[in-house]
C-alpha cells in the first residue's frame, strides 16, 4: 500500500543539494544511518502531495538498488523519480538539456571472450503514467515556460558569478571562459524523450559512445543509477512506477573533465532534472493519497462499546466511546491524539485510553494508555477510522480532541 505520493533519489550530494534548494520545504528525517527529506508540496489546485527524498553514498548501480529498496520498505512511494546529471550521446542535446527516459538500458551484463566483452544487455520500461506527464507538460505552454525560464534565471545568475569571481581574482574573461559566459547567456533548456544508458562505467570516450550505439542505436545518454533504481523496483511483487529525469552536464565523451571542471553546468543540470520533476508535481494532474490528511469526527458511541475494552471503571467514572473520532483521508505515517476533559472546575483526569486502529497490513491494532491525556501512533496506519475509549475521572462538560498527524492537524470540542 504506497504510503507517500512520490520518492526522489539522487545519486551525489550536489544533486541532492540542488533539490533542497529547488523544492525549498524539505525537512530532514534521521534514523540510524538513514537520511531522507520530506515535504508537502501543494499543486496549483491547491491539492498537497507528500514527497520524501534521499541520496546514495556512492555512483552506481548497486547504491541506487540499495537505496531504492530502503525507500520502498521505509516509504513506498506510489512513484519514484531519479534526477540528477548525466552525459548526452546526441549533438542535438547540449548541456543544461533534459532526457526523460521512455526505458533504461542497462549495458553491464555480458560475457568476456578474450580482450572484448560480449554484452547481453537488459531493457527496463518506465512508467507510462509519468511518461505522459511529462509529455504533457513539455505540451503545457505555461508550465513549460515556467521551467524555462528559471532555468534561463539560474544561468544567468551563474554568468553574474563568474563575472564576480573574475574581478574578485583578477583573471580575464578568456581566462574565466568567455565562450561558457555567452552558452549561459543563451541557455534555454530542451526536454528530450528517449532511452538513457545506465551502467557501472563513467563514459568519457565516443568509442564508447559508438560500442553502446551499436547495441542500441536510439541512446540518447548516459548515467549510472537508472538501472539500479528500475531493477529494484520490479523486484517487488507489485512494481513502484519509476522514471529517469536526468539533466546533461558533459558529452560523455573526452571533454567531460573539462566540464565537469566548470561546475556551473553540473549545477545546472542537477537544477534543471529537479525543477522539471516539482514542475510534474505541481501541475497536480497526478492522483494524490490524501497522506496524513485527518479530520475528527465526534460521533459518541454506545457505553457498552467502552465497556467491551476498558474494564476497571467505578462509581465517579465516566465511560466514553468515540469508534469513528479520526477520520484519515489517506494513510498515516504517524498520529499524534491529546484529550482534555474538563467540567466546571477545570481539567479531569483521564484514567485509561483504548485507541484502535488498522496497521498499514491490515491488522487491527490496540494501544492502551493509562493517566495521560496524549497517545502516539509511530507507525503506519491504513486510510480509515481510529477509534479512541475513554475512562474519565468524573463526569466532564466538555471534551476537547486534537490530532496531529506529520504536516496536518485537526481540533473539535464536544460539549455534553
Amino acid at each position: 500500500m504506497p504510503i507517500v505520493d512520490f520518492g526522489i533519489l539522487v545519486a551525489l550530494k550536489e544533486e541532492l543539494q540542488a533539490v533542497l534548494d529547488v523544492f525549498s520545504n524539505f525537512k530532514e528525517i534521521t534514523e540510524n544511518a538513514d537520511s531522507w527529506y520530506r515535504a508537502s508540496i501543494a499543486d496549483d489546485q491547491g491539492t498537497s502531495y507528500e514527497v520524501v527524498a534521499s541520496f546514495m553514498t556512492d555512483m552506481g548501480p548497486l547504491e541506487a538498488q540499495d537505496l531504492t529498496s530502503k525507500m520502498i520498505r521505509r516509504w513506498d512511494p506510489a512513484y519514484i523519480v531519479l534526477v540528477g546529471i548525466a552525459g548526452s550521446f546526441n549533438k542535438e542535446i547540449r548541456l543544461g538539456d533534459i532526457v526523460v527516459s521512455q526505458q533504461v538500458f542497462y549495458f553491464d551484463p555480458g560475457k568476456a571472450e578474450g580482450k572484448r566483452i560480449k554484452y547481453r544487455p537488459q531493457g527496463y520500461p518506465c512508467s507510462m503514467t509519468l511518461i505522459r506527464q511529462q509529455e504533457a507538460l513539455a505540451l503545457d505552454k505555461a508550465a513549460f515556460t515556467a521551467w524555462q525560464k528559471a532555468a534561463r534565471s539560474s544561468a544567468g545568475e551563474k554568468v553574474r558569478k563568474l563575472k564576480r569571481d573574475a574581478l574578485n581574482e583578477k583573471k580575464s574573461a578568456k581566462e574565466k571562459g568567455q565562450a561558457g559566459h555567452t552558452a549561459l547567456r543563451a541557455h534555454c533548456p530542451k526536454v528530450h524523450f528517449g532511452t538513457i544508458a545506465s551502467g557501472s562505467l563513467v563514459v568519457a570516450s565516443k568509442a564508447k559512445q559508438r560500442e553502446l550505439l551499436a547495441l542500441h542505436g536510439k541512446i540518447l545518454a548516459t548515467e549510472m543509477e537508472g538501472a539500479g533504481v528500475l531493477h529494484a523496483t520490479f523486484r517487488t511483487e507489485i512494481p513502484t512506477p519509476a522514471i529517469v529525469i536526468k539533466g546533461m552536464s558533459d558529452g560523455a565523451d573526452k571533454n567531460k573533465a573539462a566540464a565537469d571542471e566548470l561546475k556551473y553546468w553540473r549545477e545546472l543540470a542537477a537544477e534543471n532534472s529537479a525543477r522539471l520533476a516539482l514542475a510534474m508535481i505541481k501541475r497536480g494532474r497526478i492522483r494524490p493519497l490524501m497522506t496524513d490528511q485527518v479530520r475528527l469526527d465526534i460521533y459518541r458511541g454506545d457505553v457498552a462499546e467502552a465497556r467491551e475494552r476498558i474494564k476497571q471503571a467505578s462509581v465517579g467514572m465516566s465511560l466514553l466511546a468515540f469508534p469513528r473520532l479520526v477520520k484519515s483521508l489517506g494513510p498515516l505515517t504517524q498520529l499524534r491524539l491529546s484529550i482534555t476533559p474538563s467540567d466546571t472546575s477545570g481539567p479531569l483526569e483521564i484514567v485509561e485510553m483504548v485507541v484502535e486502529y488498522e496497521n498499514r497490513d491490515g491488522q487491527k491494532q490496540t494501544k492502551t494508555v493509562e493517566r495521560s491525556s496524549t497517545v502516539a501512533m509511530d507507525e503506519q496506519i491504513r486510510p480509515g477510522e481510529v477509534g479512541v475509549y475513554l475512562l474519565i475521572d468524573g463526569t466532564p462538560a466538555r471534551i476537547k480532541f486534537e490530532a496531529k498527524s506529520w504536516a496536518y492537524g485537526a481540533e473539535r470540542s464536544y460539549t455534553f
